[in-house]
């Protein structure tokens, strides 16, 4: 009893996993090893306290809520919780929980919670090593104060009695806590027996009944091959791994050396499903790599919507122009410039009436006002100097719909209204002079319809122009990329709203700053020269990349394209779109390093492999030969013995030849070309030459490699070990469908239904076709997947599955070209 008692309570105090137990007045009572190196708090500072100090400040009340609703009998999943550790960190910690009862099994008495840090697992083992160094010690200690404490007992009969009592209760108490666990422990032997199971464990897998665990797990005759628990036999040290049980769900598996108290070493196992977290981890990759995709296909979208726009508005004589609610200038385009006179680093934060007087500037800024009030918008004819103008203007709106501003596009009327002048005088003058009406009336008539002409041309102009600046708005109000505009001295004029988001820069602040100022000094050299190649050719596009200094002081990296702007043969300057592309080039270089880190790793993976195959080949040839040696000296049972060595020393020959055939098929990189499929058939066949083998094949060429006689050497094995001695094979093979269809078919004792669609898997094995490795058919349907085709099984007399199996795959013939994605 006290040594269960011992072993409980262990189990709980050294648990590598954090376990954690608060009582119904929210005061904790446990708190064990892997809690005090997770939050770098002493058991003695937290027993007794509200979990509340566990959280950070921010998070206390919504945290405390989740701890009330445990002791109502709530029970945790998987609940991801923050941790403050002593020295202020936050470590996040996915936890399961479950309420411990009283007597009645009604009322909580406390909660226990088990957490998996998921913070550092390189840390985790870390510590789980010094937690084992220290439990090792503790035991000592323990051991020492239980001798000392029986030593006294026995003085004590009566207090024994009591203390007896006490154990009992304890020891009930701790089995109650390993009971409710949200996870499953186990004790297992050396001898794969399974002595102790948890609730969890027997609900989830049923009871053991005395068997062993592969037999008792997987209906195995034999320990399975990818098992990791008994590693803790061989080092004496704990281990971390996970697997996937029969029930389908993924386990998180913590192994510990354990003596029982007959002194036999033993396994504790602790295993945490973490089936949820997996499927959530593959999912959030896929939608990642979705989001990753359609961000890719936007950005491209959108800059070359931005070129285009750009070269529109850089390039088109209207002016066009935007302003911010206090009717300063934010955008103008070469233009407006022109119009107003005055470079963009006089124009840009100031207001028309700064720039032309309250009598040019009042009126245009009253219609600007107006349509920002309204919302609408509408056309206005403005006057500038001697020029007359009519501009359509709206407002503009951020992406809440507040509006900002007003854009503005203009048509320049100055001639239409100079021609109504002149149209006026005209008409006085007739009035005055009616005698040379008659003379002056042809061309007067004449010179009417070209203005009517003209008239018509710029109202349709003006229309145009209408219909796509709702279009040109659109755009400039999603455009991410950079866009700037530099003078013939590299000076900034212009710089978009997007440096603000991309470099931290106010856009206001750039005006006039020399853009070599931003570069890197190891990448001016090639800006210069990119300019200097682009300055002679009228529109030149210039392509680069380069490190500019954002305005924290880091370097990123831009992808920049840069056009030469003429006009009339003058050089007017540069207009640049810039794409931040740092995060793509640090990515491109971890990929880098993670690709040549790999292929070292696969390397060094495939020399252990080859060392290991070719000594463990030898070994086994050597110990083939004893073994035949055995088979000849002995009689009797021993004889017996030394067959069944014998098989095993041939079945681990035969699965070094399956792994080596799964590398050639991973590493092989040549392409195919034709193959005679009977002549491979009739190879293979010679190596079965005690077993019935009938070959009906026409002559047929397929697309193939040497890896084809694998796939007959492993069918018809399979038929010829699972078939009896009696066993009859016929190899078919046809040409249909513009497909080689191959038939292998057997009289043995068949595949039942249920296990057809699985025996492909890899180590999967039909329970009527006898015992091995299940990677056989896996590697057929590899290698018949990898030529483009498919292979499956059926009956050999459809409906009647103990007349024997068929199997069937397709190939691909040789006078086809071969599909370039196989």
């Amino acid at each position: 009893m006290a040594e269960t008692t011992q072993y409980l309570e262990n189990l709980i105090r050294y648990a590598n996993a954090p376990i954690i137990v608060w009582d119904a007045s929210l005061r904790i009572t446990r708190f064990n090893n892997a809690f005090e190196r997770l939050t770098g708090r002493a058991a003695s500072e937290v027993l007794g306290r509200s979990p509340e100090i566990l959280f950070p400040e921010n998070r206390r009340e919504e945290l405390m809520d989740l701890i009330w609703k445990t002791t109502a009998g709530e029970r945790w999943e998987v609940v991801e919780i923050p941790i403050l550790t002593a020295d202020g960190r936050i470590r996040t910690v996915l936890w399961n929980s479950a309420a411990v009862y009283e007597n009645d099994r009604e009322t909580v008495s406390s909660v226990i919670a088990q957490g998996h840090d998921i913070t550092g697992r390189k840390q985790a083992e870390e510590a789980l090593q010094r937690a084992h160094d220290e439990l090792e010690t503790r035991v000592l200690e323990r051991t020492q104060k239980l001798r000392e404490s029986n030593e006294a007992l026995q003085a004590e009969i009566a207090e024994r009695t009591r203390a007896e009592e006490a154990v009992k209760a304890e020891r009930q108490r701790l089995y109650d806590v390993l009971e409710t666990l949200p996870a499953y422990v186990i004790l297992l032997s050396p001898d794969y027996h399974v002595p102790f199971a948890n609730r969890f464990f027997r609900e989830r897998f049923g009871e053991s009944g005395g068997r062993r665990c592969f037999d008792y797990l997987f209906s195995r005759s034999e320990p399975c091959e990818n098992c990791e628990s008994y590693n803790v036999m061989k080092t004496g040290a704990p281990h971390h791994w996970e697997w996937t049980g029969p029930d389908d769900h993924d386990y998180d598996i913590f192994d510990f050396p354990f003596t029982e108290a007959d002194g036999s070493p033993h396994i504790l196992e602790v295993g945490i499903n973490i089936t949820k977290r997996k499927r959530a981890e593959e999912a959030l990759q896929k939608l990642n790599e979705t989001l990753e995709e359609r961000v890719i296909e936007r950005t491209d979208q959108l800059a070359k919507a931005n070129a285009l726009l750009n070269a529109i508005c850089e390039n088109t004589p209207a002016p066009i122009y935007a302003v911010d609610l206090q009717n300063r200038f934010v955008m103008c385009n070469p233009a407006v410039l022109r119009m107003i006179g005055r470079p963009a680093s006089e124009v840009l934060g100031r207001s028309v009436i700064d720039l032309l007087g309250e009598e040019v500037g009042g009126p245009v800024v009253a219609n600007e006002r107006r349509v920002m009030e309204t919302g609408t918008t509408e056309t206005f004819e403005e006057a500038a100097g001697d020029r007359t103008f009519y501009f359509t203007k709206t407002s503009l709106r951020d992406t809440q719909g507040d509006v900002t501003g007003a854009i503005a596009v203009g048509t320049e009327i100055t001639e239409i209204k100079r021609a109504e002048a002149q149209k006026q005088k005209l008409l006085e003058q007739l009035q005055q002079f009616a005698e040379e009406m008659e003379v002056q009336n042809e061309e007067l008539q004449c010179t009417t319809e070209q203005l009517q002409e003209k008239s018509n041309e710029l109202v349709h102009l003006n229309r145009v122009l209408q219909e796509s600046e709702e279009h040109f708005r659109s755009l400039i109000e999603n455009a991410s990329d950079i866009i700037i505009l530099l003078d013939m001295q590299g000076r900034i004029t212009y710089a978009s709203p997007s440096v603000k988001q991309i470099g931290g820069y106010e856009p206001d602040n750039l005006i006039g700053t020399d853009v070599l100022d931003l570069i890197h000094p190891g990448d001016a050299p090639k800006a210069l020269e990119a300019v200097r190649t682009g300055v002679p050719r009228q529109s030149a596009r210039l392509t680069f990349e380069v490190r500019v200094r954002d305005a924290a002081g880091r370097w990123i990296i831009l992808d920049v394209t840069g056009a030469n702007l003429l006009r009339e043969g003058s050089a007017r300057g540069f207009i640049v779109n810039a794409r931040d592309i740092t995060d793509r080039k640090q990515a491109e270089e971890e990929r880098s390093r993670l690709i040549a880190s790999l292929e070292e790793a696969h390397r060094e993976a495939n020399l252990y492999l080859d060392i290991m195959t070719h000594d463990i080949r030898n070994a086994n040839n050597v110990s083939g030969i004893y073994a035949d040696l055995m088979l000849d000296l002995l009689e009797g049972p021993e004889r017996t013995y030394a067959q069944k060595l014998r098989d095993s020393i041939s079945r681990s020959t035969e699965i070094l030849m399956n792994v080596s055939t799964i590398r050639r098929i991973h590493t092989s990189s040549t392409g195919f070309s034709p193959v005679d499929l009977s002549a491979t058939v009739s190879e293979e066949a010679r190596n079965f030459r005690y077993a019935s083998i009938r070959r009906e094949i026409p002559p047929l060429e397929v697309q193939a490699d040497n890896l084809l006689s694998t796939v007959f050497m492993n069918l018809i094995g399979n038929s010829v070990k699972f078939g009896g001695p009696g066993v009859e094979i016929v190899v078919r093979a046809e040409e249909r469908d513009g497909e080689v269809l191959v038939a292998i078919e057997d009289n043995g004792p068949g595949v039942p239904d249920d296990v057809k669609k699985k025996l492909f898997h890899r180590f999967e094995r039909g329970k009527a076709r006898g015992r091995g490795d299940g990677l056989g058919l896996f590697i057929c349907r590899t290698v018949i997947e990898r030529y483009g085709g498919r292979i499956w099984i059926e009956d050999r007399v459809p409906g009647r599955p103990e007349d024997g199996a068929a199997f069937r795959f397709t190939l691909k013939p040789a006078n086809r070209d071969p599909d370039p994605d196989s």
